[in-house]
């Protein structure tokens, strides 16, 4: 972390005779003002609104990682204009007695939860879960990934560590809560359901990380081993997303990822970038009523109040 030069204040005493002694005469410089230190944990916990909708291209990728004081809990940063902002923070589990045993015994298996803004943008505000189960020493094999995406939109997460009970307080850009085990970093309440990582040693048996949705409002979830979650086709394979609305329908809705996020990759990309299609959640909202026959219009309006609001 890049700190300014510090001045210090020095108090001058003098001695029991009282005699001053005259300044010193050396052409010393004058110290410069104290550069404010960037406080990681203070940022986490800040409630903020996107900044922006879509993430400018320079950003898209644009991130540093630093850890905090807090063991398994690092943060994410850019600085566009020279000044240090937030872009996503994640939580590790290395070693749970639920979630995560292997690690208990061997260092190596982990769950890692990344919740991600880049850009401080609304256009890719999600929730990355990775489970590395470290079997057969290669990426493809045992990296399972799941991204969560929550709608409506109408913050940046938040990380706030409540000492006294020992929890983490994740606050969702819905505005609902997930509670941390501070110490395990397994979830232990509030809109998310953690389920134990799988060792299944079979790659094409082994599960995906499952963390499912129990909140009151829409969210996407994609899920892959090895390869980007929202690639609408992965080794000649047609793939789907899941949209869940729990407070509404009890069962979620199965889609192309191509009608969320754009698969055509640009001129000098080996990888399609996946830019989300729907900049507004309205748009979004639409169409999903559209592909699932489903009633959102909740949804839409409480969308458009909020962006109301902010205009």
């Amino acid at each position: 972390m890049r700190v300014g030069p510090i001045a210090l204040t020095t108090l001058i005493l003098t001695g029991c005779a009282g005699t001053l002694e005259p300044p010193p005469t050396t052409n010393t410089a004058p110290a410069s003002p104290r550069t404010p230190t960037f406080d990681g944990l203070s940022e986490l916990a800040e409630t903020a609104v996107p900044e922006r909708d879509a993430i400018r291209d320079p950003f898209r990728y644009d991130r540093a990682i630093r850890p905090t004081q807090l063991k398994g809990l690092k943060y994410y940063f850019y600085e566009p204009d020279g000044k240090r902002g937030v872009v996503g923070f994640a939580l590790q589990n290395v070693g749970s007695p639920t979630v995560n045993p292997v690690g208990l015994d061997k260092p190596g298996p982990r769950r890692e939860f990344a919740f991600l803004f880049a850009d401080r943008a609304r256009e890719n505000i999600h929730l990355a879960i990775n489970d590395d189960v470290k079997i057969s020493g290669r990426f493809s094999h045992d990296n399972m990934f799941r991204e969560w995406h929550f709608f409506p939109r109408h913050q940046l997460p938040t990380l706030r560590i409540d000492h006294a009970e020992d929890l983490l307080e994740v606050t969702l850009p819905t505005g609902e809560p997930v509670y941390f085990d501070q110490r395990t970093k397994e979830v232990v309440g509030g809109a998310l359901i953690e389920s134990p990582v799988d060792f299944n040693r079979s790659r094409h048996r082994r599960r995906n990380p499952e963390i499912r949705y129990r909140g009151d409002y829409l969210a996407i979830t994609v899920a892959q081993r090895g390869e980007a979650p929202r690639r609408a086709k992965v080794w000649g394979q047609a793939k789907y997303a899941e949209v869940h609305y729990p407070a509404r329908y009890a069962k979620p809705c199965r889609l192309s990822p191509r009608h969320i996020w754009d698969q055509r990759p640009k001129r000098g990309d080996t990888d399609p970038t996946l830019h989300m299609l729907h900049q507004a959640d309205t748009a979004l909202f639409t169409a999903i009523e559209r592909q699932c026959g489903w009633d959102l219009a909740s949804l839409k309006d409480g969308a458009r109040r909020v962006a109301e609001a902010g205009d």
